[in-house]
């Protein structure tokens, strides 16, 4: 069985963006990272995945990353404002936001951690071998974890030689995206759009949403 050139492309797109949302929310903005958004490659896929989607969340993640590296002035004001929102929004420092970082938040009626949620995000996670460098300090649904793991899943995708292990690994994603990334991500971007209007989290969880609605059924191999 022959892989096609369009599910080589979609794998390494959803590893792309999985690895950077995780980059982006897994720790406080500094000049590394907005090295790295700023980076030629960063730039061509985001303009190569935006431009299937003219006009949508992942052409303005994109577009926010071509202003960033076309302007130095641009950069390090959103580099300030970037270290600004993550310490209030998606830390919560000393602020109250509409926004939270973490599925359960979206899932469970109280809004509570630790519940039978983030229980069962574990154990997909450990279905697959896989448990958070930071367990047991941070709750296993955050949203920088849930994209490290499809992450993961998703590279792992584009090593594999065996079919039925990248069928595993393909129903592995299908499913973390239906039973746990796709309940919530749409909410939580449009939360991020009242807390941090146009800024690198809003834009990137924005981004995430409309890929995932769009990856829910990953595209399998042609004969």
């Amino acid at each position: 069985m022959m892989e096609t050139d369009v599910t080589a492309d979609a794998r390494y797109a959803r590893a792309f963006l999985y690895e950077m949302a995780h980059t982006v929310f897994g720790g406080e903005p500094d000049e590394t990272l907005f090295s790295a958004l700023c980076s030629p490659d960063c730039r061509g896929t985001l303009q190569a995945m935006g431009a299937l989607s003219a006009g949508g969340a992942v052409a303005r993640l994109a577009e926010y990353v071509k202003r960033l590296a076309a302007d130095e002035d641009v950069r390090a004001r959103e580099l300030r404002r970037s270290v600004s929102d993550f310490n209030r929004v998606v830390v919560g420092l000393g602020a109250d936001r509409t926004s939270h970082p973490w599925e359960s938040a979206y899932t469970n009626s109280k809004r509570l951690l630790f519940q039978a949620e983030t229980l069962d995000v574990r154990n997909a996670y450990r279905a697959f071998g896989y448990l958070p460098e930071c367990y047991p300090r941070v709750a296993d649904d955050h949203i920088a974890l849930e994209c490290a793991f499809m992450a993961v899943l998703a590279r792992k995708s584009l090593e594999v030689q065996d079919d039925e292990e990248l069928a595993c690994l393909e129903a592995g994603q299908r499913a973390f995206l239906q039973d746990h990334f796709l309940r919530w991500i749409g909410d939580y971007a449009r939360d991020l759009r009242v807390d941090a209007p146009d800024g690198l989290y809003e834009l990137t969880a924005a981004a995430l949403a409309e890929f995932a609605a769009s990856d829910g059924v990953c595209e399998g191999t042609a004969g």
